[in-house]
């Protein structure tokens, strides 16, 4: 089929996942453009792809200008990437039932829609230079800005976010090198979990300033939300679109 979209025809394919799960960390669902993968990020060696095309953990993925990708996870989550935007998928390991996924956003929009977790260890989380967005439920987009801000909004379940400005706190095994030690920290005093991150709830977003430095979580409107190219086409593609 195909859709306008900034003003141009752009063919967009639909695939369903295969069983090259096995041998990959996820497929590409969908692509409107073009888009590219460099296997251990580098873009010295980086390879077109395809709707179908295979991405495996270490990959830089990029989008060209007016271009969009989607990709399912092997665990059927979905990542999508805006145009002119690239990410790192540093991390995508689904051994015995569990998940470790991260992916690093260098420039650009990135959207998650995450499937529940079966069982085993479960991480889903998306970093930037400034700020950690790890998930405490489904849906969310996170947007680096050129003034090197972050934005993150939430729109099912809850994010936990935190900025650069405060070191994560360690737990007990780091700080000691065995169990049951003291959690120690750099600085003058203990970094609280509260103090670290912040919890954005459903219908919420949070921006973390260029300096690292997290802000309030705030409400948003579903209908200014909506205005959104960017916000419709996932939503329409989550099955839940913007009310009219």
């Amino acid at each position: 089929m195909r859709h306008a979209w900034v003003g141009a025809a752009l063919a967009a394919v639909l695939v369903t996942p295969s069983a090259a799960w096995a041998a990959s960390a996820g497929q590409v669902s969908f692509l409107e453009g073009k888009a590219y993968r460099a296997p251990g990020g580098d873009l010295g060696k980086k390879v077109a792809l395809a709707n179908g095309g295979s991405v495996e953990a270490g990959d830089l993925i990029g989008t060209e200008a007016k271009s969009r990708m989607e990709i399912t996870l092997a665990d059927q989550s979905v990542m999508r990437v805006g145009p002119n935007s690239q990410a790192s998928l540093t991390q995508a390991d689904f051994a015995d039932g569990g998940r470790k996924v991260s992916a690093k956003l260098v420039l650009g929009n990135v959207w998650a829609k995450v499937s529940s977790a079966l069982g085993g260890d479960n991480k889903f989380e998306v970093t930037t230079e400034r700020a950690v967005a790890g998930v405490r439920g489904t849906t969310f987009r996170v947007d680096s800005r050129k003034d090197k801000s972050v934005v993150v909004k939430v729109f099912a379940g809850a994010v936990a976010v935190a900025g650069s400005s405060i070191p994560r706190p360690l737990v007990p095994e780091q700080a000691s090198g065995k169990p049951g030690g003291h959690t120690q920290v750099a600085g003058p005093h203990q970094v609280t979990k509260a103090e670290w991150e912040k919890i954005v709830g459903a219908q919420m977003k949070i921006t973390v300033a260029a300096d690292g430095k997290p802000g309030e979580p705030e409400k948003f409107a579903d209908a200014d939300e909506c205005k959104d190219d960017w916000t419709r086409w996932n939503r329409q593609r989550d099955g839940e679109p913007c009310p009219k």
